[in-house]
């Protein structure tokens, strides 16, 4: 392990736990959304958030290239309802403590808009523990798993692919990472053993283990 390994935290359900009422407030207000917007019902923009978040990785994505007349900002604004996320925020057992086990730069990079991840970052005070905070609006609004944000974002750090280790609680997007020529680590109880994972990560404990033997 040298100084200039960069570790590449995912946010969502990596960092935080935002299976149970995080991700519930944003597709509740998401849906509302694109209802309102699409003039849609509950249950046809419901059907079209989850459609389009399978078929590009994000909502958003499918939005930009379906329905170019929705604001990008409006959206994003809308869909992530700062005070009641941070009211539901539950931070990952032990993730401070990890963190500042884990030798080398760290930063956050997230398919979530940049204002968001700032929010979480600040109120589970881990902002002293990161480098760089990335939201996708810092890379024009390009998504992981597509190849241009793991570009954008070693650029932006001014780092190899090969000095990253990429830790994301999606498989999709370690394949592309992978692909890079990152090493990888799959994190949450669903990871297990796959080609382009290097390591699985079932929670925080284990993640450092692992990361203090490089």
């Amino acid at each position: 392990m040298t100084a200039e390994t960069v570790w590449l935290f995912d946010l969502d359900n990596t960092l935080h736990c935002a299976d149970g009422h995080v991700f519930g407030l944003i597709n509740r207000y998401m849906t509302n959304f694109l209802a309102q917007k699409l003039q849609l019902s509950e249950s046809e923009a419901s059907f079209v958030r989850q459609d389009y978040w399978h078929r590009y990785g994000a909502t958003l994505a499918g939005l930009q290239k379906h329905h170019p007349e929705i604001d990008v900002i409006e959206f994003l604004q809308a869909s992530h309802p700062l005070p009641e996320i941070l009211q539901a925020l539950e931070p990952m057992p032990g993730v401070r403590h990890t963190l500042g086990r884990l030798k080398g730069r760290k930063a956050v990079f997230s398919n979530g808009p940049s204002f968001y991840v700032r929010a979480l970052i600040e109120a589970m005070s881990l902002e002293n523990c990161f480098d760089a905070l990335f939201g996708t609006d810092d890379f024009g609004y390009c998504y992981k798993p597509a190849g241009r944000s793991y570009s954008t974002v070693c650029r932006l750090l001014q780092v190899s692919p090969q000095q990253c280790i990429m830790i994301d609680d999606s498989a999709g997007n370690l394949r592309e990472a992978k692909a890079q020529g990152m090493r990888t680590v799959w994190y949450g109880v669903q990871s297990h053993d796959l080609p382009f994972v290097d390591f699985a990560a079932h929670d925080m404990e284990s993640l450092a283990a692992w990361g203090t033997t490089l």
